[in-house]
């Protein structure tokens, strides 16, 4: 049997595999592991369930229908279904051509990358931001710089402040952002809009919590910017789907006929169960969506009001469903994160997941159980009290 030290004697020194990050996220899980007793707050999973009529019509149809190979782009129906939805929802004109189905958000994200980023170029990621998307700069070869979302600014970028290099080829937006919460206004949508147009830069604007805001409405990039946006959607987060993997990107035709080459080299194309599920989640469960985002607005009512009498608040998330607390004080958040799995029994992300701006901060979900959201901030703050004896 080959050991663990002959394989990682074939590696590649300086290669891809040790040049691409862990992910925070996943890091913390791990350390957690099968403890007994854990409030999980790290992943944004939605406690509710996938609505019943998704789950009705899929599993009628593995029961009655053959699960075959379906088009690269995915199925016409769906992705007029989807374009229907973007043109309703986000409030900007698509057709069924400006629509490819992915494997999930992340595959829809990672094909848009490849579609615009050629080895040595540069990308600009927010900072903090959900961090898959700098590995996959990495896995493409290309150089991720970023761009600061101001704590002090409810997290908000300033696209004035930006330093884009000469060789950079597209920007990643994030509203309502992951880990934040933030929901940028439309002035700040549109300087961004202005700014890529300028520089000719893409603009992968990930919307996948497109669906779940609070106050201010999310501007959809393509509204604004629609000759160079390539938009990333998912059904995972609207309507609890974690689990079937399946999203969407909506851009240019032209540019979206060329990824096809992509997708068939990666994935060929995504599951049929999930296609059923999307249609029937389209069809039939849109109407369950608000009692959803209601939830979610409950939830994030809960922790803002519970972080101001636990002292605690910085700010009002407006859309997604997670909130940083600021634990800087207590020292570095990977240390009081895990501080707070053996001390607490809760699990939460540390901020240096998502960037060093949010070093001194943890990511709860709001995903989670109402109960369980309240335990993590009392025990966030019991640690932090505790620290200061």
């Amino acid at each position: 049997m080959t050991t663990r030290s002959e394989t990682e004697r074939r590696l590649v020194p300086a290669g891809l595999l040790d040049r691409l990050p862990r992910s925070g996220i996943r890091e913390i899980a791990q350390f957690a592991g099968d403890r007994a007793g854990l409030v999980h707050l790290e992943y944004g999973e939605p406690s509710l369930p996938t609505p019943e009529p998704i789950r009705r019509k899929v599993a009628q149809a593995v029961l009655e229908r053959r699960m075959v190979y379906t088009p690269v782009r995915g199925p016409e129906r769906l992705r007029e279904l989807i374009a229907a939805k973007v043109r309703e929802v986000n409030g900007y004109p698509a057709s069924a051509d400006e629509v490819f189905v992915t494997n999930g958000g992340t595959g829809g994200l990672f094909l848009a990358l490849a579609a615009v980023l050629e080895p040595g170029a540069s990308v600009l990621l927010p900072d903090p931001g959900w961090p898959n998307p700098v590995g996959m700069a990495h896995v493409l070869g290309a150089r991720p710089h970023f761009y600061r979302l101001d704590p002090e600014n409810g997290f908000l970028p300033d696209p004035g402040d930006w330093r884009v290099p000469a060789d950079c080829r597209a920007v990643v937006v994030n509203s309502p952002a992951n880990p934040t919460g933030s929901v940028f206004p439309e002035e700040v949508a549109a300087a961004i809009a202005d700014l890529a147009r300028r520089r000719g830069l893409w603009v992968i604007s990930d919307e996948v919590y497109d669906q779940i805001y609070f106050d201010r409405r999310p501007t959809a990039m393509a509204r604004l910017y629609p000759e160079g946006t390539i938009s990333v959607y998912s059904f995972s987060k609207t309507y609890a789907m974690t689990g079937w993997r399946l999203g969407y990107l909506v851009g240019p035709a032209a540019l979206l006929e060329r990824l096809e080459k992509v997708a068939e080299s990666v994935a060929s194309s995504t599951s049929m169960p999930a296609q059923i599920a999307a249609e029937a989640a389209l069809v039939e469960a849109s109407g369950e969506v608000p009692a959803m985002v209601a939830a979610y607005r409950s939830r994030r009512d809960l922790a803002v009001r519970r972080a101001k009498e636990l002292g605690l608040y910085r700010y009002t998330p407006e859309g997604a469903f997670y909130l940083m607390v600021d634990v800087s004080r207590a020292g570095a958040s990977e240390e009081v994160a895990r501080r707070l799995i053996e001390e607490k029994s809760v699990v939460a992300t540390p901020g240096s997941a998502f960037g060093p701006s949010a070093a001194g901060y943890l990511r709860i979900s709001l995903a989670a159980a109402e109960e369980d959201v309240e335990r993590g901030l009392v025990a966030i703050a019991e640690l932090l009290s505790e620290g200061e004896r």
